[in-house]
């Protein structure tokens, strides 16, 4: 968690927009993920969560019980669509079409993103799980696209969480070759 900290702060001082990839155990998920939201809200930002792995209930839930502001996060409630689940209005959460459309998710993150001020950050909580969902090609499509839009924006950090039994993948190495950081977190 420490690389971590080092690479946000670094992003804070350069202004420069940064995308790291997060290599996670799969046993502590989900406490890195309340770890790294608690970090990138202490140093002051906002941001569009992603959320792939959970429903946007279950997951808001969860945040919130651990203190994390659900007022400065907007979620992309990811999960519920592919599992075909019926949207339900929620505030603070966004929901996409069940095909899972790249053009139409990464549209709708950009969208989301305008209504914050100051820096903000992009978290997929996990990458790994997008791609049971979505050809290799879309999800690299998906990543590499986000990447390159964070380059030239100095107000965005990105932040990818994969799975470390996956890391050796060959789409994850694709995307390891066009993050800025990549970090192994041990609990």
């Amino acid at each position: 968690m420490e690389e971590l900290e080092l690479a946000l702060n670094e992003f804070l001082k350069t202004g420069k927009g940064k995308s790291i990839l997060l290599e996670l155990a799969a046993e502590s998920y989900l406490e890195i993920i309340i770890k790294t939201l608690k970090k990138l809200q202490k140093k002051g930002l906002s941001g569009v969560y992603v959320s792939i792995q959970r429903p946007f209930k279950n997951i808001s839930s969860l945040l919130k019980k651990q203190g994390i502001g659900l007022n400065k996060l907007i979620f992309i409630d990811v999960a519920s669509a592919v599992s075909k689940e019926t949207p339900e209005k929620c505030k603070g959460c966004v929901h996409v079409s069940s095909e899972l459309d790249v053009d139409e998710l990464v549209r709708v993150i950009y969208t989301s993103l305008e209504t914050m001020k100051s820096k903000k950050f992009i978290f997929i909580d996990s990458l790994t799980t997008f791609a049971l969902h979505k050809p290799i090609s879309e999800t690299l499509r998906f990543s590499e696209f986000l990447m390159r839009q964070i380059k030239d924006r100095k107000d965005i950090v990105l932040i990818l969480n994969v799975a470390n039994d996956l890391s050796q993948n060959k789409f994850i190495q694709d995307v390891v070759a066009h993050a800025d950081k990549t970090i192994e977190v041990k609990t």
